[in-house]
């Protein structure tokens, strides 16, 4: 039986948050130069390293990444509406990107993943199940040696997100997390408590995290 994710909202909440809102007045926007561009090609400067971006949504960190020369990208996203926004706007590019639309847990990737990129996915992971569930999947997904980043809510970050309640993580406990998955063995790279400010000016403070699967 294929576990489904219930923690982060039915695809119809996302599709009305993208039908409602621009880009400028959703909280979770960035620009396109973000830390984690910054992280990624400073990580995986090999342009064609295999890299997924999941909750993707209409986050322009894949198409700045193809527009730098990567090959070889993923975007899996839950909101038919964020994925097709995203491929209209990309044109005749968008076929440079593998797109899949639909719950996490039913992705399978074609090759080993040589980068997971996650910002603000996981946090809405709040039980024990969707949590092993995410990282079945993360497991089974990247190579021996292959990377993660994730972002999630700080400890002193809000408690909810959309409107649906999330996990909040120091470095040390999303470490912890991530590593109590049975076989796991990530090492962490880097971490950082990042401020993002909402279009509305309200502070936001992530956890940023890079490891490596040792």
């Amino acid at each position: 039986m294929v576990a489904v994710n219930k923690n982060i909202g039915s695809p119809d909440h996302w599709d009305c948050r993208y039908l409602e809102n621009s880009d400028e007045a959703l909280s979770w926007t960035e620009g396109a130069n973000s830390l984690s561009l910054k992280w990624i090609t400073e990580t995986l400067p090999n342009k064609t390293a295999s890299i997924v971006d999941v909750g993707a949504g209409r986050s322009m960190l894949l198409p700045t990444l193809l527009a730098n020369g990567y090959e070889n990208l993923t975007h899996v996203e839950w909101s038919g509406v964020a994925s097709q926004h995203l491929q209209l706007k990309l044109g005749g590019q968008a076929s440079g990107i593998k797109w899949f639309i639909g719950d996490l847990f039913d992705w399978q990737p074609e090759e080993a993943i040589d980068l997971w990129h996650d910002r603000a996915v996981f946090h809405f992971q709040t039980d024990a199940e969707s949590i092993s569930n995410y990282l079945r999947v993360l497991h089974q997904s990247v190579r021996p040696g292959g990377y993660a980043l994730l972002s999630t809510f700080h400890l002193d970050g809000p408690e909810k997100c959309s409107g649906l309640p999330v996990m909040r993580y120091d470095a040390s406990s999303l470490l912890a997390t991530l590593n109590s998955y049975d076989g796991s063995g990530w090492e962490e790279i880097n971490n950082t408590v990042w401020s993002h400010y909402s279009p509305s000016g309200v502070e936001q403070k992530f956890q940023y995290i890079l490891v490596q699967n040792e």
